[in-house]
């Protein structure tokens, strides 16, 4: 069986002493009870707060736009953050940090210089190409649909990452010990939670690959987020400005673009990390403190 390198991030939660393979199954059976109070309180302050009920009938017809809509169907899927989050306090196998990256939590100089990049080689280019292919409709954001996008459509990302590229993929890893399972195991499954055509999912699975693959050289959820973000907004952007649309029917052309660009940013990602060492960075040393913890 392959052993985990020191700072392997898919296997890195087998460092805690207290870590053991049961633990992550009642991590998700919490989630999964956090996640469906979180939900229920989002469709409340949606029927409260914006005085209204959206259906959810599918890509083509789901409102990323309205003030309400925005609101709703962003933060769904960002309840993933508090969710995990409280289920794994109150299991207690490893520290919060290790879910966001092996070199001890989260790291904002990580994400800001990531962004930048992903700014300039993946969003500027797609927006243009948006631009080039010319505008198939009206405007469609309200201005109170644009500042709920922007607000929440981050956390959703960040949410689906620490959902698929954390907790999944760190815990197929780290049960068989192998990178390589955690990063496959995560594909499949992030494809299925999207409600697109056939085409459409193998493209969800394939930037699913590129998400994990980044993960694991910059050995933490903060670029894959970035990218993440950036993919999710510049299509929604653009679609609420009338260029391009929301649609569960994905054709070969698209999945190939999007897939190409994605592809450009990992190789930045890839030569960040071994040439200009961007995450080498050790932020604490949360092994040690655990473990002490845990004696």
């Amino acid at each position: 069986m392959k052993t985990f390198t020191e700072r392997d991030y898919i296997t890195y939660p087998r460092r805690f002493k207290a870590y053991r393979w049961y633990k992550p199954l009642l991590v998700g059976m919490l989630f999964i009870v956090f996640l469906f109070i979180f939900n229920m309180a989002v469709e409340q302050i949606t029927r409260t707060v914006f005085s209204a009920t959206i259906q959810d009938n599918g890509y083509d017809s789901m409102d990323f736009y309205s003030a309400a809509g925005a609101f709703r169907n962003n933060a769904l899927n960002a309840c993933y953050i508090p969710s995990l989050l409280l289920a794994a306090l109150i299991v207690k196998d490893r520290p919060i940090s290790s879910y966001f990256s092996s070199m001890g939590g989260w790291r904002w100089k990580v994400f800001f210089r990531t962004m930048a990049l992903g700014i300039v080689v993946f969003a500027i280019p797609n927006i243009i190409r948006y631009i080039l292919s010319g505008r198939i409709g009206e405007v469609r954001f309200t201005a109170g649909g644009f500042i709920m996008l922007c607000i929440f459509l981050p956390l959703l990302a960040i949410g689906e990452e620490l959902l698929f590229r954390s907790f999944i993929m760190q815990t197929t890893g780290s049960w068989f010990n192998m990178a390589i399972v955690g990063l496959l195991v995560q594909v499949p499954l992030f494809a299925l939670d999207h409600a697109y055509n056939t085409i459409g999912r193998i493209s969800i699975g394939l930037s699913a690959l590129v998400y994990g693959l980044i993960c694991v050289y910059s050995k933490g959820v903060e670029a894959s987020s970035v990218l993440h973000i950036l993919n999710n907004f510049t299509g929604l952007l653009m679609a609420g400005l009338g260029f391009g649309k929301l649609t569960s029917e994905q054709s070969a052309g698209s999945l190939f673009i999007n897939l190409f660009f994605k592809l450009v940013f990992f190789l930045f990602i890839l030569y960040a990390a071994k040439k200009l060492h961007w995450f080498d960075e050790v932020k604490k040393d949360d092994v040690t403190e655990f473990n002490e913890k845990s004696k």
